[in-house]
């Protein structure tokens, strides 16, 4: 009786046995959430390297078969693509250097590299990059900060000064026994660049004005 419940889970477990050559078919949201990892991966690269956080070598040869390639719209930099590694799950860029290649849609395919130029991203955790992108954003934000005031003091310091030089010419040839209008006319000749400065200068403040304050509401 036992033999004959041992070959009865047999058959069954031969019913149940799934081809392992029969590619599983991703339902739809798998395939959303692979495409937002995708994307989510190229921008941390991406990122990742703006910050300093990568090194840079050439490899004669990579073993693509530890690789996994990491589908985007376009490459870094419309030559590099973007792989992870199974073992380590390191991200990093790969660029196959071609003898006399263009890197564009001229390239030709059926050049073998003689080298690769990869670019090694730093592996940390989701944390980890949360807080270096949080750091390196608040240093730019103080740095953005202070050219912004600087360029709004310079501004002003230059309307002053083309006042105070205008006033000072425009006394100078009134005292000299000239008219109005001609002191006026000899004075704006004169001191033409400084008033083309704060015409340029003026709408150039505003656009400054208007990017800074919206940078800092995002």
């Amino acid at each position: 009786m036992q033999q004959n419940q041992f070959d009865l889970l047999e058959e069954v477990e031969k019913d149940i046995e799934v081809d392992p050559k029969e590619v599983k078919k991703l339902k739809e949201y798998e395939k959303l959430l692979i495409l937002e990892r995708n994307r989510k991966d190229f921008e941390k690269a991406k990122s990742l390297i703006k910050f300093g956080c990568f090194e840079q070598k050439n490899e004669t040869t990579i073993d693509f078969s530890k690789l996994e390639l990491i589908d985007t719209p376009k490459k870094y930099r419309g030559l590099y693509q973007l792989y992870r590694d199974l073992e380590t799950m390191q991200l990093l860029f790969v660029c196959p250097l071609v003898e006399n290649n263009k890197g564009d849609v001229d390239e030709r395919k059926d050049l073998k590299p003689y080298a690769y130029d990869v670019i090694y991203i730093e592996n940390m955790d989701n944390e980890t990059y949360q807080m270096v992108c949080k750091a390196a954003t608040n240093n730019l934000r103080t740095t953005l900060s202070v050219a912004y005031k600087a360029s709004i003091i310079l501004y002003f310091i230059h309307v002053a000064v083309t006042i105070i030089i205008s006033i000072y010419t425009f006394i100078t040839y009134s005292m000299n026994g000239n008219k109005f209008f001609y002191s006026l006319f000899n004075t704006i000749f004169n001191l033409g660049t400084y008033y083309i400065g704060v015409i340029l200068a003026t709408p150039l403040l505003v656009l400054i004005m208007i990017k800074y304050r919206k940078y800092r509401d995002r």
